[in-house]
Formats: structure tokens, C-alpha cells, sequence
């Protein structure tokens, strides 16, 4: 991120800065690059509904200053998609971001299951007339 996007993005939030290593950051401060040009190797993902499954929402308050708030943990995210976390300083970080992807596939996965179902049932329910 060059200096000028820095500081309008440091400007946004109150004087915090974010950053990360990641290629896909080389676009807008809001936008990502996600053009299939940039890729390769691209792969549908592998079992998201279970992956998902496996993560843990967590209520907490930050020990700093008391305030509650939600999340995850970036150790337990880890173990599930090392690549959406990263450290910074020898704390860890969570790329939510990125938790979009498998959501949407895991969302995709259980829609197809409920379709099934719905389908058995009324060929069960023909069956019974």
C-alpha cells in the first residue's frame, strides 16, 4: 500500500493502520483484486461445510481495556485455514475477510442437501397416495 492510501486509510480509522503481505491487498482500500487474471491454480475448496463446522464464535472482552466483543481465535482458525491467519509482531491475525470464500461454499453444500431432502420427501410422500 503506498504512503498517500496509508495515510487516507490511517485517516478512515482514527490513526490505525492495517496491512497485510497478501497480493490480493494490491487493490483499492476497499476492493481487493480478485480478477481470475492474477490467478492460477484455482480450485473449488475441499469439505467447507466441516471446515466451518470446526470453527468457534466466541464472545470476549479485550484485556486492554475491558470492551466486550465477538470473534474468533486465530489459533483455532489456524488449525482449520492456516492461510487466513497471519502474525504480526508474534500476535495473530485473522483475515475475515477471506472467511467469505468457504461460507459461501458451505452455504452452497447445505442448500444441495436441503434440496435432496426436500426431493426424497415427496417421492416418499408420492409413494404414500
Amino acid at each position: 500500500m503506498n504512503m498517500i492510501k496509508k495515510m487516507v486509510f490511517a485517516s478512515l480509522f482514527g490513526g490505525l493502520t492495517f496491512s497485510s503481505v497478501a497480493h490480493a491487498d494490491a487493490g483499492a482500500i476497499c476492493c481487493p483484486f480478485s480478477d481470475i487474471t492474477l490467478k492460477e491454480n484455482v480450485k473449488p475448496l475441499e469439505d467447507p461445510l466441516q471446515k466451518i463446522l470446526q470453527l468457534k464464535g466466541v464472545s470476549y472482552t479485550w484485556k486492554k481495556d475491558g470492551t466486550a466483543d465477538i470473534g474468533l481465535i486465530a489459533q483455532n482458525v489456524e488449525k482449520v485455514f492456516p492461510q487466513l491467519v497471519k502474525e504480526k509482531d508474534g500476535l495473530k491475525q485473522i483475515d475475515y475477510q477471506k472467511l467469505v470464500s468457504p461460507l459461501i461454499e458451505a452455504i452452497r453444500e447445505q442448500q444441495n442437501e436441503i434440496n435432496q431432502l426436500k426431493k426424497d420427501m415427496h417421492e416418499i410422500q408420492q409413494l404414500k397416495k
